[in-house]
Formats: C-alpha cells, structure tokens, sequence
C-alpha cells in the first residue's frame, strides 16, 4: 500500500493510498495518520484507489473517527464499489461523512 499524507494551511490532512486496507497494511495506514493528527481540524480520506476494506480495517477508520470526533472532522471522499458497499452495510456512513 502506498501513502501518501499532505497538510494544508487550513488545519486539514489530506490522504491518499491504494491497494487494500487490511491485516496486512491497516496497522500501517492508522499510524502514519494518527502519527500526523496534532493540530488537524480536517482529516480527508481520499479512498479513490483503496479496492478492498476488511474488518480491521473498519476499525482504523473507528478510531480516526474517534480521535478526529475530539479535535475536527473526518471525511471519506471518492469511495466506490465494494468499499461503499462495505461501508453501508456496517452503518459506517451513519456517522462518516462519504462522498
């Protein structure tokens, strides 16, 4: 999985990444985020080339929410396909913003 994070003046972190978010990458993904958290009112999730979501997965995603949920928001932009499917159907986007 490749990752890439950039912050923007306005207190946001925009990510980006590719591949799976699963056992093999999640535990990475979550610490290079929660690794950069520190004064970030905006957290954006660009989820435009992440194909596959597993249940570890969703927990990052919950304790993003969690932290971000303390200090600003969190968002999920240009989810797709399976990974939306996924994401409704554990009621995900009751309380993710996901476009």
């Amino acid at each position: 999985m490749e990752i890439s994070l950039k912050k923007i003046n306005d207190g946001s972190l925009y990510v980006k990444a590719s591949g799976k978010l699963d056992i093999d990458t999640s535990a990475e993904y979550g610490m290079k985020i929660k690794d950069e958290l520190d004064d970030i009112k905006e957290l954006i999730l660009d989820f435009g080339d992440i194909t596959y979501v597993a249940s570890i997965g969703l927990r990052v995603l919950l304790e993003l929410y969690q932290q971000m949920s303390k200090q600003g928001s969190i968002k999920l932009i240009n989810v797709q396909g399976p990974v939306l499917n996924v994401l409704k159907m554990t009621g995900f986007n009751k309380f993710l913003s996901i476009s």
